[in-house]
């Protein structure tokens, strides 16, 4: 980007640890002194400010009210006006209200799609659908997946111009397999995400109890969540006990994956899951549901291993398959590796927002 620092005001409805706050700290880090940048998080979780650097020039501004949605947008008119920004980043449907101010005042704007909560998961609601096709159709849209690239286009009828598919990115350097790792992972199989219900950590729950003490000895739940309590509680009813290992809130997960020896996304719906990125980068093998572009993400060799979502008997019977091949494993792991390395490293992918941001930045008003 040129010139002075820019102001960038981005909108979240939660800035709490999850993969599009994940991809914004790496943006801010990745602009440096190209922009200073505000952040408000609508409902008060700025968990993910943790992940930025000392150096990173971030304010945090109030978390706003809800106020039905005439009352929203009104509000962030305000707010928006006061902020002068260089341009607004709005983030997901929880943000639409911003995303319509920010539209309405004339200020550059781009909008992120990320996904969907379990509601929206295999149909979209109408109400939504009309509102993301009025307040978007003449604003650049950020989707991550070829899935939500069809649905932009064809359910919301957004101009397939203003969509762009910017795939996610992940760190080669910080997320890569650990040395000496072997014996000590066998029979670990986990994953890294929020207990939050389109995690479908109960199905995995379910496929880990069918399987074998001596073939799968530990399962780890990596980070935190509103579900943590119910988990848990399924845990000991199927009689998992000590098998089971839940972490809690982990503000480096980078570590966590060098104790798997299998990589686990149970999902019920996912676009493309910076999970899944860095388990690959970490050359670890996969077993994942058929969700978003997971398919489109993992290599020839591990389609086999990607089964239907909510069913814990499929799951399990392609857990079984990894754990009990060290070989298939170690060709899995490396096939993944050699994946994220040719087509998702991390500075390529983020280059490709920053030159979509300094086009809306810079386009005139």
């Amino acid at each position: 980007m040129s010139g002075g620092p820019r102001h960038f005001v981005h909108v979240f409805a939660t800035f709490g640890a999850g993969g599009p706050q994940v991809r914004a700290v790496q943006l801010i880090e990745r602009l440096g002194a190209a922009a200073v940048h505000t952040v408000r998080a609508l409902d008060g979780n700025t968990d993910a400010l943790a992940m930025l650097s000392p150096a990173a020039r971030v304010t945090l501004a109030p978390p706003a009210p809800r106020r039905g949605l005439l009352g929203s947008v009104a509000a962030a008119r305000t707010w928006l006006r006061a902020q002068r920004p260089d341009l607004v980043l709005t983030y997901n449907w929880g943000a639409i209200e911003s995303a319509i101010a920010a539209r309405s005042l004339g200020l550059p704007l781009v909008h992120h799609e990320d996904g969907f909560l379990p509601d929206e998961a295999v149909r979209r609601l109408r109400r939504r659908t009309l509102l993301r096709r009025f307040a978007l159709r003449s604003v650049p849209v950020v989707v991550p997946s070829a899935v939500l690239q069809r649905i932009a286009t064809a359910e919301w009828r957004l101009p397939a111009a203003q969509v762009h598919h910017l795939p996610n990115g992940v760190d080669l350097q910080r997320f890569r397999a650990a040395a000496g790792a072997g014996a000590e992972t066998a029979g670990v199989v986990g994953t890294v995400g929020g207990l939050r219900g389109e995690k479908d950590h109960a199905t995995l729950l379910r496929a880990f109890a069918a399987l074998e003490p001596g073939v799968a000895r530990r399962l780890d739940l990596v980070g935190g969540g509103p579900l943590d309590g119910e988990l848990r509680a399924l845990a000991q009813q199927l009689g998992l006990g000590a098998r089971v290992r839940f972490t809690g809130p982990v503000r480096d997960t980078a570590p966590c994956y060098a104790e798997l020896g299998v990589f686990v996304l149970s999902s019920r719906t996912e676009q493309m899951p910076l999970a899944l990125l860095e388990a690959m980068a970490c050359g670890l093998p996969v077993v994942a549901t058929d969700v978003g572009d997971v398919r489109a993400m993992l290599p020839p060799s591990a389609q086999d291993l990607i089964v239907p979502r909510e069913d814990p008997a499929a799951l399990a019977a392609a857990l079984r398959r990894v754990l009990a091949d060290a070989e298939l494993r170690r060709r899995l792991g490396a096939d993944n590796r050699r994946r994220v390395e040719q087509h998702y490293e991390a500075g390529t992918c983020l280059d490709r927002f920053v030159a979509l941001y300094d086009r809306a930045a810079a386009a005139p008003r």
